[in-house]
C-alpha cells in the first residue's frame, strides 16, 4: 500500500518493494531523454525525407501498420478519467495498491504529457509528411519541408512531435521505472508505435525521436516527485 499518512516502517528492506525507484534509473531515464532529443535535431536535415521517401513507396497504407501506429490512441482518452477516479480514491481512502498508484502516476503523465506536446505542436508549425486534414500542405504531395512558428492552424501545422510517441513514452516510463519485470513489455510497445508511425509515414523520424524526450522527461517527473512526497511523509 503507499499511504498518505506517516504510518510505521516496514520491516521488510526497501528494495522489496516494487515500488522503489533507484536514482542511477532516474538518472539514465534523463539522459535518455537528452539522447532522443540530440537524434531528433539530427534526423531533422539528414534522416527524415529519405525515410519518408522509403516508407511512401513500400509501407504506407499498409493496413497493419497503421493499427499498430495507433496502439496508444486509447490513452489520451482514458489518461485524464482514470487520473481523476484513482486520485478521488486515494485521497478518500488515504491508501492505494502499488498498481493502482502506478496506474494513477502513468495516467497523469499521459495527461500532462499530451497538454505539453500540444503547445509544442502550435509554437513549432511543423509541416506533415503527408496530407491528412484541413488540405495542409505537407512534403509528400507539396514538398513542403518547415518549421512556421506559430502557423495558425493547429491541425494542419502540427507534425512535431509525435503525440503518440509521448504519450506511449510517457505511461510505460511510469511502468518501467516502478516495475522492473514490464520493462521488455514496455519497449516493445515503444518500438511497435515508433515502427508504425513512421513506417505509416504519419510523422517524421525527429517526430517520434523528440516525441520520446517529452514522454520520458514527464513520466520520470512523476515518479520522482512522488518518490519524494512518498519518502518525506513515511509512506
Amino acid at each position: 500500500m503507499n499511504e498518505l499518512a506517516p504510518n510505521s516502517r516496514p520491516t521488510a528492506a526497501p528494495a522489496a518493494s516494487p515500488a522503489l525507484t533507484s536514482r542511477p534509473c532516474l538518472r539514465t531515464a534523463w539522459l535518455s531523454a537528452v539522447a532522443c532529443l540530440l537524434l531528433a535535431l539530427v534526423a531533422i536535415p539528414w534522416i527524415d525525407r529519405p525515410v519518408v521517401d522509403f516508407a511512401h513507396l513500400h509501407t504506407q497504407g499498409t493496413r497493419w501498420i497503421q493499427h499498430v501506429a495507433e496502439l496508444p490512441s486509447p490513452l489520451f482518452v482514458l489518461a485524464w478519467p482514470t487520473f481523476v477516479i484513482l486520485g478521488a480514491m486515494l485521497i478518500w481512502r488515504r491508501q492505494l495498491p502499488v498498481w493502482a498508484t502506478t496506474l494513477w502516476l502513468s495516467a497523469g503523465a499521459v495527461g500532462v504529457g499530451s497538454v505539453l506536446k500540444q503547445g509544442l505542436k502550435f509554437t513549432l508549425g511543423r509541416t506533415w509528411p503527408a496530407t491528412w486534414i484541413h488540405e495542409n500542405p505537407s512534403y509528400l504531395r507539396d514538398g513542403v519541408f518547415e518549421f512556421r512558428f506559430f502557423g495558425g492552424d493547429g491541425a494542419g501545422y502540427a507534425s512535431f512531435p509525435s503525440g503518440h510517441l509521448t504519450v506511449i513514452l510517457a505511461f510505460t516510463t511510469v511502468l518501467a521505472l516502478r516495475h522492473r519485470a514490464l520493462r521488455w513489455p514496455c519497449a516493445a510497445a515503444i518500438a511497435l508505435t515508433g515502427f508504425g508511425q513512421i513506417a505509416a509515414a504519419y510523422h517524421w523520424t525527429s517526430d517520434a525521436l523528440a516525441g520520446a524526450p517529452l514522454g520520458i522527461a514527464v513520466g520520470t517527473a512523476f515518479v520522482a516527485g512522488w518518490q519524494r512526497w512518498g519518502t518525506r511523509l513515511g509512506a
